[in-house]
């Protein structure tokens, strides 16, 4: 588990944070009041080589370990004051750590290089009927009769869809009638039979462009298998895993460039006579911010940690992670909105835009509730081998 930054990974920090808040933030409230995602933005962020500090140097990266892009993403999350680009930029992360982790040497070598200069990928595995039941898909790819495979079906509500140039999206390959099998592939999105349908007008996360993609009998080659067929599951949830564990340094991060406003609100706002800091019901607020900030990040630290050591209890970590700052996200915009009253809730404020982007982290990568089962089932198991171990001792002797 990490407990500090070094030197190097500071200065990563504060660079990324000086970027967001000369070029990322400036801009937020235009792009959310139009909906729109800043092109030009991505690619001024990957030419800061942002990207390269996920991928090892053994691979054309300039990471030295996994820690240094955290680095980078907490110092992007601080200054960007943009819940939406960070959303994307999450999204875009979950498949260069896939490639990075199971892609072939050929694979890196084809997807890589334009997914840390500039290309949008997307993560497609939710579609119409739900994104957690991954036994309810529909998508299929079959194998073609010259090689590789025929894709047919949709996803929905796909992060980055309407301008990704790349996708990577779950399918069914199982065969015999009562199986289950999912396999994850990777292709453009001017492949033929792709089709991009129109972005959502959202509640929040205006500025990430989310929509649907379709799939008419496209051909796959067999190298678009990224991890294997059939291996498709694990990879899933071990990306679903990174993308909670992110969830939690974004949210410490965006929290705490809250912080100082809060402060200040509370300090010049009088009420009665005297300032609303000497109130012990809005000094909770501070407090529960506070709480949010730090018990978020330390989580994703641990949680991290146990990710990049292959460590049996990463899932259990992640979906804690996630639900506690989901959970400190939208109890902290609430907060604010009283804190700021009024001027909180016009539209078109900083405070009123961070409260619609919270609600959507409690269902983005796994809903709160699937959070719950998650977490109870694996204590749930934990309890039960347990009592087995103990119940076995004991009849051994």
């Amino acid at each position: 588990m990490n407990t500090s930054w070094n030197k190097r990974q500071l200065e990563i920090r504060e660079r990324f944070h000086e970027f967001a808040t000369d070029l990322v933030a400036v801009g937020t409230d235009a792009r959310d009041r139009d909906g729109s995602f800043d092109r030009g933005i991505w690619k001024e962020l990957a030419a800061t080589d942002f990207w390269r500090l996920q991928v090892p140097a053994e691979i054309g990266g300039l990471g030295q370990d996994g820690w240094d892009w955290l680095a980078a993403l907490e110092g992007l999350s601080l200054g960007a004051r943009d819940l939406g680009f960070l959303m994307s930029v999450a999204s875009q992360s979950g498949l260069i750590r896939l490639l990075v982790t199971a892609g072939t040497r050929e694979q890196q070598d084809t997807w890589l290089p334009g997914l840390t200069s500039g290309d949008i990928a997307a993560t497609a595995s939710t579609e119409e009927s739900g994104g957690s039941d991954v036994r309810g898909f529909s998508t299929r790819a079959v194998p073609a009769a010259g090689g590789g495979f025929i894709l047919n079906g949709g996803k929905a509500h796909i992060t980055n869809a309407p301008v990704a140039d790349v996708v990577m999206l779950a399918a069914r390959t199982d065969t015999e009638p009562g199986a289950f099998e999912l396999s994850l592939f990777v292709t453009r999105t001017t492949a033929d039979g792709v089709e991009i349908g129109p972005g959502e007008d959202l509640l929040g996360l205006r500025t990430s462009p989310t929509g649907p993609i379709t799939f008419r009998d496209v051909h796959l080659d067999a190298d678009a298998v990224i991890g294997g067929v059939g291996e498709g599951l694990t990879r899933l949830y071990s990306t679903l895993a990174y993308d909670r564990i992110l969830f939690g340094i974004i949210v410490g991060s965006s929290l705490e460039a809250q912080l100082e406003p809060l402060v200040r609100q509370l300090e010049t706002r009088h009420a009665f006579g005297a300032p609303l800091s000497g109130q012990q019901y809005m000094q909770e607020k501070v407090v529960s911010l506070a709480m949010a900030v730090e018990g978020s990040r330390a989580l994703a630290y641990r949680s991290f940690g146990q990710l990049d050591g292959r460590h049996d209890g990463y899932s259990l970590s992640a979906s804690v992670t996630k639900l506690f700052a989901s959970t400190g996200l939208v109890g902290s915009g609430l907060d604010l909105v009283q804190a700021f009253g009024h001027s909180g809730y016009e539209s078109g404020s900083a405070v009123e835009r961070n409260l619609r982007d919270s609600v959507a982290f409690k269902i983005a990568a796994g809903t709160d509730e699937m959070q719950k089962k998650n977490i109870f089932n694996h204590v749930r198991r934990a309890y039960r081998s347990d009592e087995t171990a103990r119940g076995s001792s004991g009849s051994g002797t």
